[in-house]
């Protein structure tokens, strides 16, 4: 009979825990009001310079980014945002350090002055993003990139290369 009633008790309590743990019916779900956007940090980068120039690091590694032109993306590329046009270029990393370079935790960020640029991956026109092998020291290697970015030709443009959380360049130029 005791086990009874302690089993009776035992469903009881578990039967009350489970329902509080429900939603509220009237629990509020993202409104225009209630939405707050976050943004990532803003990082001084460790050295900048202009597209087409090599821009190097006080460890000894350096980067040249190519002066982003205008390309037409293949049928299946992702990353294309309607309105913005789409621009790729070439990453030529130099490991000048004594280390391998982990080149597949780069960030590339581009923005114009309209906006916030967007990766695009395309493999009808090999941009797969940075290579995942480490460059070896003393190496050098270069990979395709390429974004979309509201604006105009003309507007400035701005690429920054992160590893990590580490803001290592950036890039200055305008769009074409």
């Amino acid at each position: 009979m005791t086990r009874k009633i302690i089993a009776g008790l035992t469903s009881l309590l578990l039967t009350f825990t489970l329902a509080s743990c429900g939603g509220s019916e009237t629990a509020e779900g993202p409104s225009q009001e209630n939405q707050e956007l976050v943004e990532a940090p803003q990082q001084e980068v460790q050295a900048s310079g202009g597209f087409d120039s090599e821009i190097k690091l006080p460890t000894g590694e350096s980067y040249i980014l190519s002066s982003p032109s205008k390309f037409t993306p293949g049928q299946f590329a992702s990353g294309i945002v309607p309105g913005q046009s789409n621009y790729r270029f070439e990453v030529t990393a130099n490991n000048g350090g004594t280390a391998d370079l982990d080149l597949a935790i780069l960030i590339v960020q581009g923005s114009t002055s309209s906006g916030a640029c967007v990766d695009v991956f395309d493999g009808d026109n090999n941009i797969g993003g940075a290579p995942i092998e480490p460059l070896a020291a003393g190496k050098s290697l270069t990979f395709t990139w390429a974004l979309s970015c509201p604006g105009k030709a003309g507007d400035e443009l701005s690429v920054t290369l992160l590893s990590g959380e580490t803001a290592l360049i950036e890039a200055k130029g305008t769009l074409s």
